[in-house]
């Protein structure tokens, strides 16, 4: 009884650590895109997300755009690997993070404070509340 006590225990701080803001290093924002999981957070810091994004991009090159190749449907294979379509799955879904991302840094831009954090829901309705009282 007192093991398993003991395990439960183990696994809520477990649990309970994964949801705390981590510090990476620009070693980690160069190996893998960790921008995508902070954008995720609502208590996410946008200047980390931004520079995340940066880095990531600086050791990584971005996929094309769709249809941003001339030619580009003309020289597709018929019948594509099984390689060649992870490759592409791949392309296509780095392009839709990055459409998220940059769609999260424009709209979250004007509720950033000073130090980076972004404001919650309730203090944003707050302001809006305010304004519309002050009309």
């Amino acid at each position: 009884m007192k093991f398993g006590y003991l395990t439960l225990c183990l696994v809520f701080v477990v649990f309970a650590s994964n949801g705390q803001n981590k510090t990476y290093s620009d070693k980690d924002f160069a190996r893998s895109p960790i921008w995508i999981s902070i954008i995720k957070d609502t208590a996410a810091n946008y200047f980390v997300a931004e520079r995340a994004f940066k880095i990531y991009f600086e050791h990584h090159a971005k996929p094309a755009g769709e249809n941003d190749e001339i030619g580009e449907h003309a020289k597709s294979e018929k019948y594509p690997s099984k390689k060649e379509k992870r490759k592409l799955q791949d392309q296509d879904n780095m392009r839709m993070e990055i459409k998220k991302y940059e769609r999260w840094h424009d709209r979250m831009f004007p509720y950033v404070k000073a130090d980076g954090t972004i404001l919650t829901p309730t203090e944003r309705l707050q302001i809006w509340r305010d304004n519309k009282a002050t009309k």
